[in-house]
């Protein structure tokens, strides 16, 4: 896996589109306003699965390889692959979902597990046999919500910088130490590698633009969340003002891209990014996209934990977050063997030794062992970093609530005028409190 970003393709799961949510609102009443199930309209349980999710070209590459390994184990079983791009993906599901048509397993995420499980959409995974019994607990809690499990945890993943040492090299720019960096530290160091490289290259990406994880950082750092444990947003005006005039800063030094440049980034895959081709020394990322990144710059990204007000990493306030679940449709056409599936994926080591760390790093402890010697330098990269953190972590963000998609949207929207300088950070920042009162009833 999982945000605020202005353009799907790139972001993090943080919400629902307009168009989705009303899809989704058609479903209001429940899956089984279509009774035909998850097996494309028969509902026969005859063995034939759809199985949904979304990613790049190398998650597609691993997961196909994992469905051709399942053929193996489970040969009476046929399973159709749908993968997608993030921009497309929640679209489309919320159509199939809309229609009656959802697939059998799919892949879910945080932004979207409590819209999806209070609509009846999901099965509650504690009714199958799935076996959760090697699962590090708090990783199982995070599928949870309103007293079902209605996903599992496909991976551990934390918000990160990852670094293009290259970019470094060029610029005459040593790496920071990511220990005791701070946010002004950052605005330093982007700033002199745009100076000191050709013009198109910058130091930082846009954070306006990158998505959740720098965002969520920052507020935590200031004792807030994007959402309260109670449902309701966990941030005030001036919080989210102070996160962006932080992004304004970052803009008028010259140490992020202009925003035009920003906006059109964030329209990009992940592969396409200014970072991924060698144009940018900082992305904010999820720490499981450094195996995609590390691919395109031949295996030189460096992790980084993101800097802190105070210069501590104890303060950093990061967490570990599931990259991305798998869940069982409610109209499953056969549902055992879907849970069958997900069981596979999710607790063989043969699977783990396909999947590797690409989802982020395994859940299941067993598993985890299990592939570290098949690990290639790029996942060792990332278990490495997953677990020299452990001790510095806060506590885990509540679940983004019902409606959070759409507050996230509004925050996208704003931080869009905020860049261009259409809007004043404290108006924008007022805005969104005002549309998240009704957004979240």
């Amino acid at each position: 896996m999982s945000a605020l970003p202005l353009r799907p393709a790139r972001r993090t799961v943080l919400g629902a589109t307009a168009a989705s949510l009303s899809l989704l609102g058609l479903a209001a009443c429940g899956p089984n306003a279509a009774k035909s199930g998850g097996g494309g309209g028969g509902g026969d349980a005859s063995g034939s699965l759809r199985f949904a999710w979304w990613g790049n070209a190398k998650r597609d590459e691993l997961t196909n390889a994992a469905l051709e390994a399942y053929k193996e184990v489970a040969p009476e079983v046929t399973i159709s692959a749908e993968p997608g791009d993030w921009g497309g993906y929640w679209d489309k599901l919320a159509t199939q979902v809309a229609g009656g048509d959802a697939p059998d397993v799919l892949q879910m995420d945080e932004g979207y597990l409590a819209e999806y499980s209070t609509r009846g959409i999901l099965a509650d995974l504690d009714d199958t046999a799935i076996n959760t019994s090697s699962f590090d607990p708090a990783a199982l809690e995070a599928g949870r919500y309103d007293g079902g499990l209605y996903a599992l945890n496909a991976g551990i993943n934390a918000p990160v910088l990852l670094a293009n040492p290259a970019v470094f090299e060029e610029a005459g720019v040593d790496l920071p130490d990511d220990t005791t960096w701070t946010w002004d530290d950052l605005v330093e160091i982007a700033m002199k590698i745009s100076e000191n490289t050709p013009k198109g290259t910058c130091g930082v990406q846009q954070f306006g633009t990158a998505g959740g994880p720098p965002l969520t950082v920052f507020l935590r750092q200031l004792g807030a969340q994007r959402f309260s444990a109670e449902g309701g947003i966990g941030f005030d005006a001036e919080q989210l003002a102070q996160w962006w005039e932080f992004c304004l800063r970052l803009q008028d030094s010259g140490a992020a891209p202009e925003a035009s440049v920003a906006v059109e980034e964030a329209g990009q895959t992940v592969d396409q990014s200014l970072f991924a081709v060698g144009k940018c020394a900082l992305q904010a990322q999820w720490s499981n996209q450094a195996v995609t990144l590390d691919g395109a710059l031949d295996g030189t990204v460096k992790i980084l934990r993101m800097p802190s007000h105070a210069g501590s990493a104890d303060e950093a306030q990061l967490w570990y977050k599931a990259s991305m679940y798998f869940s069982v449709s409610a109209t499953a056409s056969d549902p055992e063997a879907a849970a069958a599936f997900v069981d596979w994926m999710l607790n063989d080591p043969e699977a783990g030794k396909i999947l590797l760390v690409e989802r982020g790093v395994p859940a299941n402890l067993e598993t985890r062992e299990a592939i570290l010697e098949d690990l290639g330098d790029s996942d060792l990269k990332v278990v490495d970093f997953i677990e020299s953190i452990a001790e510095e972590l806060g506590e885990a963000p509540p679940l983004t609530p019902p409606g959070g998609g759409a507050v996230d949207d509004a925050i996208a929207r704003h931080a869009e005028d905020v860049i261009f300088g259409r809007t004043a950070p404290a108006d924008a920042a007022q805005a969104v409190v005002d549309e998240a009162a009704e957004l979240l009833g």
